[in-house]
């Protein structure tokens, strides 16, 4: 059985030719030649591996690859290797062209809790906007086709629940409750005045709303589909040239959940963007992934539909700070921010009618 990187040194030619020709990747020749260059993330080491071969090698490989290994040292980034390894390779067996980084091994050691995750390099076709600035509408257009893409493909599968993705029964709903409502409960007490009566009051009534609503739409496959889980935008490869190239999908760990679609676009937009940006955008994405999704194949989900879902996406995503906030990992810059901005998409979608 195929074992992870887990050292520098082990990173060498003769490494990387035996896995090219071990996945079928590289028929004939040899890795001739290989440097590396390593930079730290918050949860994993990323090498970039700038890659010579020999003359012979068949067929053409990328010249430039990305190797991304867990921190050793940290529980929450070995089980992030593990579940991003998993899904990229549930979902890169099941899917023709998925919209991922070609990706060339997917490897976890369950003895080791290791893994190692061997990516083409697009950073000549592809770029990360820097943060926080947003890309433009068009590069969010195509964001959103990505999405829709992915959501069509994994719409009601059958696979969902049983191979890949996890749905819920009463018990894990009922643990999920109890795990907000105790979160709640301390971020109210943590903010004390800080938190207006308003905002309060809205996750209030969205607590008491949210445990009906999943118990609805997450204990069956109808209308849900495999969502991305952290689809900011900053989790996408924008092309370089918007008018002939795709987003990629990237930092795969929490796609292995059971949603509603509009859950990612939610926290795409209400999340994430202040108000004036979702004023100008948020409707005329959502339209647009909508025909994409039906683009894809996806039917009987009206616009009705989608748009009701979003605002529903958008209650349950009030939560979302809140459990960032009590995970002590988060920083404040993110979490209130957050929670700003989904409260305000709160109000402004007028949400509380739908309690």
């Amino acid at each position: 059985m195929a074992e992870p990187v887990t050292t520098e040194e082990q990173i060498t030619p003769g490494w990387l030719t035996n896995i090219l020709r071990r996945n079928g990747h590289l028929v004939q020749g040899s890795v001739s030649g290989l440097n590396k260059e390593c930079f730290k993330t918050f949860f994993s080491h990323i090498y970039r591996l700038e890659v010579n071969y020999s003359n012979d090698a068949i067929p053409a490989l990328p010249s430039k690859m990305l190797l991304k290994l867990p921190l050793s040292d940290n529980e929450a980034s070995l089980k992030m290797g593990k579940d991003e390894v998993f899904v990229y390779n549930a979902i890169t067996n099941a899917m023709n062209d998925p919209p991922v980084v070609p990706c060339f091994d997917a490897v976890y050691s369950p003895s080791s809790q290791r893994s190692h995750l061997l990516l083409e390099d697009l950073s000549n076709s592809h770029f990360q906007p820097e943060i926080p600035v947003p890309p433009s509408k068009r590069h969010c257009e195509l964001c959103v086709e990505t999405l829709a893409q992915f959501h069509a493909f994994w719409w009601e599968h059958p696979s969902l629940g049983r191979e890949i993705g996890r749905l819920f029964d009463m018990e894990s709903l009922t643990e999920v409750e109890a795990q907000i409502r105790k979160a709640l409960s301390g971020f109210i007490d943590a903010l004390g005045d800080r938190l207006s009566p308003n905002r309060r009051k809205a996750c209030e009534e969205a607590m008491e709303f949210a445990p009906a609503f999943w118990k609805r739409r997450l204990t069956s496959i109808e209308r849900n589909t495999l969502i991305h889980g952290d689809a900011h935008i900053w989790n996408f490869l924008h092309p370089r040239d918007p008018e002939n190239g795709r987003a990629y999908l990237i930092d795969l760990a929490t796609s292995n959940r059971i949603r509603p679609p509009t859950s990612d676009l939610a926290y795409m937009m209400a999340l994430q963007w202040f108000p004036e940006r979702r004023a100008m955008m948020e409707e005329s994405l959502l339209r647009h992934y909508h025909r994409a999704l039906l683009s894809y194949g996806v039917k009987e989900y009206s616009w009705e539909d989608c748009w009701l879902d979003y605002r529903r996406s958008v209650i349950t995503h009030l939560f979302t700070p809140i459990l960032q906030w009590d995970g002590g990992q988060i920083p404040a810059i993110v979490w209130w921010h957050n929670f700003e901005r989904i409260s305000e998409a709160y109000k402004d979608l007028n949400c509380a009618d739908l309690l």
